[in-house]
Protein backbone atom coordinates (compact mmCIF):
# COMPACT_ATOMS: atom_id res chain seq x y z
CA UNK A 1 0.00 0.00 0.00
CA UNK A 2 1.30 3.28 -0.90
CA UNK A 3 2.06 5.90 1.74
CA UNK A 4 0.14 9.26 1.39
CA UNK A 5 1.81 12.16 0.37
CA UNK A 6 1.68 14.81 3.06
CA UNK A 7 2.14 18.63 3.76
CA UNK A 8 5.76 19.36 4.73
CA UNK A 9 5.58 21.57 8.22
CA UNK A 10 8.23 23.78 8.90
CA UNK A 11 8.46 24.81 12.69
CA UNK A 12 10.57 27.59 13.54
CA UNK A 13 11.48 27.80 17.70
CA UNK A 14 13.11 30.65 19.72
CA UNK A 15 13.14 32.36 23.19
CA UNK A 16 10.85 35.41 23.60
CA UNK A 17 12.57 38.38 21.45
CA UNK A 18 13.90 35.64 19.43
CA UNK A 19 12.33 36.98 16.06
CA UNK A 20 10.50 33.72 15.61
CA UNK A 21 7.55 35.90 14.39
CA UNK A 22 9.34 38.25 11.60
CA UNK A 23 11.06 34.84 10.49
CA UNK A 24 8.02 33.20 10.09
CA UNK A 25 6.41 35.95 7.78
CA UNK A 26 9.80 36.57 5.69
CA UNK A 27 9.78 32.52 5.25
CA UNK A 28 6.22 31.97 4.42
CA UNK A 29 6.65 34.93 1.74
CA UNK A 30 9.27 33.12 0.36
CA UNK A 31 7.66 30.33 -0.16
CA UNK A 32 5.00 31.77 -2.48
CA UNK A 33 2.61 32.59 0.52
CA UNK A 34 2.70 29.74 2.60
CA UNK A 35 0.12 28.83 5.25
CA UNK A 36 1.10 29.91 8.80
CA UNK A 37 0.14 28.58 12.40
CA UNK A 38 1.30 30.09 15.95
CA UNK A 39 1.09 28.13 18.79
CA UNK A 40 0.81 31.46 21.27
CA UNK A 41 -3.04 31.33 19.62
CA UNK A 42 -4.08 28.34 20.98
CA UNK A 43 -1.65 27.79 24.36
CA UNK A 44 -2.68 28.89 27.93
CA UNK A 45 0.17 28.47 29.87
CA UNK A 46 0.73 32.31 29.61
CA UNK A 47 -2.27 32.52 31.82
CA UNK A 48 -0.42 30.57 34.51
CA UNK A 49 1.17 32.64 37.69
CA UNK A 50 4.80 33.25 38.29
CA UNK A 51 4.10 30.70 41.55
CA UNK A 52 2.90 28.35 39.16
CA UNK A 53 5.57 28.05 35.92
CA UNK A 54 8.29 28.13 39.44
CA UNK A 55 6.76 25.40 40.75
CA UNK A 56 6.36 23.82 37.04
CA UNK A 57 10.47 24.13 36.89
CA UNK A 58 11.07 22.69 40.06
CA UNK A 59 8.92 19.70 39.01
CA UNK A 60 10.97 18.94 35.82
CA UNK A 61 9.64 21.50 33.36
CA UNK A 62 8.38 19.02 31.59
CA UNK A 63 7.31 20.80 28.03
CA UNK A 64 3.97 18.21 27.83
CA UNK A 65 2.39 19.34 30.76
CA UNK A 66 1.74 23.07 28.98
CA UNK A 67 -1.64 23.21 27.88
CA UNK A 68 -2.94 24.12 23.86
CA UNK A 69 -6.19 22.80 23.34
CA UNK A 70 -6.99 22.21 19.66
CA UNK A 71 -3.88 22.54 18.26
CA UNK A 72 -2.46 18.96 17.96
CA UNK A 73 -5.91 18.00 16.25
CA UNK A 74 -5.55 21.43 13.99
CA UNK A 75 -2.06 20.56 12.61
CA UNK A 76 -2.97 17.30 11.84
CA UNK A 77 -6.02 18.29 9.35
CA UNK A 78 -3.34 20.79 8.05
CA UNK A 79 -0.73 18.10 7.29
CA UNK A 80 -3.29 15.85 5.73
CA UNK A 81 -3.77 18.53 3.31
CA UNK A 82 -7.68 19.43 4.23
CA UNK A 83 -8.69 23.30 5.68
CA UNK A 84 -9.32 24.79 9.48
CA UNK A 85 -10.40 27.68 11.07
CA UNK A 86 -7.45 28.82 13.57
CA UNK A 87 -8.07 30.61 16.86
CA UNK A 88 -8.30 34.03 15.84
CA UNK A 89 -10.86 33.13 13.57
CA UNK A 90 -8.99 32.76 9.73
CA UNK A 91 -9.23 30.11 7.36
CA UNK A 92 -6.09 28.49 6.44
CA UNK A 93 -6.90 26.71 3.13
CA UNK A 94 -6.15 23.00 1.75
CA UNK A 95 -3.89 21.92 0.05
CA UNK A 96 -0.05 20.96 -0.33
CA UNK A 97 1.70 24.14 -0.06
CA UNK A 98 4.43 24.02 3.10
CA UNK A 99 2.69 25.00 6.44
CA UNK A 100 5.26 27.38 8.78
CA UNK A 101 4.40 26.40 12.52
CA UNK A 102 6.02 29.07 14.84
CA UNK A 103 6.46 27.01 17.91
CA UNK A 104 8.75 27.58 20.45
CA UNK A 105 8.67 24.03 21.87
CA UNK A 106 9.90 22.41 18.96
CA UNK A 107 9.66 18.61 18.88
CA UNK A 108 9.65 19.09 23.04
CA UNK A 109 5.56 19.00 22.77
CA UNK A 110 4.91 15.42 21.98
CA UNK A 111 1.51 16.35 20.66
CA UNK A 112 2.66 17.55 17.47
CA UNK A 113 6.02 16.95 17.63
CA UNK A 114 5.62 13.59 14.33
CA UNK A 115 4.02 16.55 12.41
CA UNK A 116 6.82 18.62 12.39
CA UNK A 117 9.25 17.55 9.12
CA UNK A 118 11.96 20.22 9.78
CA UNK A 119 12.80 22.41 13.05
CA UNK A 120 14.56 25.31 13.14
CA UNK A 121 16.11 26.98 15.65
CA UNK A 122 16.60 30.74 15.80
CA UNK A 123 19.68 30.78 18.04
CA UNK A 124 19.87 34.34 19.82
CA UNK A 125 22.08 35.17 23.01
CA UNK A 126 19.23 35.80 26.06
CA UNK A 127 21.17 38.76 26.97
CA UNK A 128 20.15 40.46 23.19
CA UNK A 129 16.10 38.60 22.91
CA UNK A 130 15.75 40.44 26.37
CA UNK A 131 17.49 43.54 25.16
CA UNK A 132 14.69 43.66 22.25
CA UNK A 133 11.63 42.77 23.98
CA UNK A 134 12.34 45.93 26.16
CA UNK A 135 13.14 47.94 23.65
CA UNK A 136 9.73 46.37 21.75
CA UNK A 137 7.89 47.46 24.72
CA UNK A 138 9.68 50.93 25.33
CA UNK A 139 9.12 51.84 21.96
CA UNK A 140 5.19 51.30 22.16
CA UNK A 141 5.37 53.09 25.42
CA UNK A 142 6.95 56.45 23.64
CA UNK A 143 4.21 56.41 21.24
CA UNK A 144 1.84 56.70 24.72
CA UNK A 145 0.03 59.11 26.44
CA UNK A 146 1.51 59.85 29.95
CA UNK A 147 -1.07 57.46 31.83
CA UNK A 148 -0.22 54.83 29.41
CA UNK A 149 3.42 54.92 29.10
CA UNK A 150 3.38 54.55 33.33
CA UNK A 151 1.30 51.76 33.22
CA UNK A 152 3.57 50.30 30.48
CA UNK A 153 6.54 51.23 32.87
CA UNK A 154 4.66 49.60 35.53
CA UNK A 155 4.12 46.30 33.24
CA UNK A 156 7.93 46.47 32.36
CA UNK A 157 9.26 46.44 36.14
CA UNK A 158 7.20 43.35 37.20
CA UNK A 159 8.14 41.92 33.82
CA UNK A 160 11.91 42.02 34.65
CA UNK A 161 11.40 41.13 37.97
CA UNK A 162 9.36 38.16 37.01
CA UNK A 163 11.93 37.74 34.51
CA UNK A 164 15.08 37.61 37.03
CA UNK A 165 13.05 34.94 39.38
CA UNK A 166 11.43 32.86 36.85
CA UNK A 167 11.21 33.73 33.07
CA UNK A 168 14.93 33.10 32.52
CA UNK A 169 15.06 29.94 33.97
CA UNK A 170 12.24 29.10 31.80
CA UNK A 171 14.15 29.85 28.66
CA UNK A 172 17.68 28.31 29.60
CA UNK A 173 15.24 24.79 29.78
CA UNK A 174 13.44 25.64 26.61
CA UNK A 175 17.52 26.81 25.06
CA UNK A 176 18.51 23.17 26.59
CA UNK A 177 15.54 20.92 25.40
CA UNK A 178 14.44 22.59 21.70
CA UNK A 179 17.80 23.51 20.41
CA UNK A 180 19.03 20.11 20.88
CA UNK A 181 16.50 19.14 18.53
CA UNK A 182 16.38 21.23 16.23
CA UNK A 183 17.94 19.65 12.18
CA UNK A 184 18.77 23.53 11.49
CA UNK A 185 20.11 26.56 13.72
CA UNK A 186 21.02 29.99 12.40
CA UNK A 187 22.07 32.67 13.87
CA UNK A 188 19.67 35.08 15.17
CA UNK A 189 21.70 38.35 14.88
CA UNK A 190 21.94 37.84 10.82
CA UNK A 191 19.73 39.54 8.43
CA UNK A 192 16.50 37.90 8.49
CA UNK A 193 16.82 37.69 4.60
CA UNK A 194 20.39 35.82 5.19
CA UNK A 195 17.94 33.45 7.57
CA UNK A 196 15.92 32.79 5.21
CA UNK A 197 17.85 32.02 2.66
CA UNK A 198 19.49 29.33 4.94
CA UNK A 199 16.48 27.52 5.45
CA UNK A 200 15.84 27.97 2.03
CA UNK A 201 18.75 26.07 1.36
CA UNK A 202 18.69 23.66 3.64
CA UNK A 203 15.16 22.68 2.62
CA UNK A 204 16.14 22.18 -0.66
CA UNK A 205 18.38 19.63 -0.01
CA UNK A 206 15.63 17.54 1.77
CA UNK A 207 12.71 15.48 -0.58
CA UNK A 208 10.38 18.13 -1.82
CA UNK A 209 7.26 15.77 -0.66
CA UNK A 210 7.16 14.06 2.97
CA UNK A 211 5.54 10.65 3.38
CA UNK A 212 3.46 9.54 6.52
CA UNK A 213 5.84 8.53 9.39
Amino acid sequence: MQARIQRKVIAIAAPIGGGKSTVVTALASALNNAATLRFDDYETSTRQSVDELAKWLADGADFNQLQAPGLAEDIATLRNGEAITDRNGSAINAGMQELIFEMPLGRAWSATADNIDVLVWVDVPLDIALARRIREVSADMLRQDAASAKRGLGWLNDYLGHYIETIHKVLEAQRQVVRAQADLIVDGAAPVATIVQRVLDHLAQSPSSLVAR
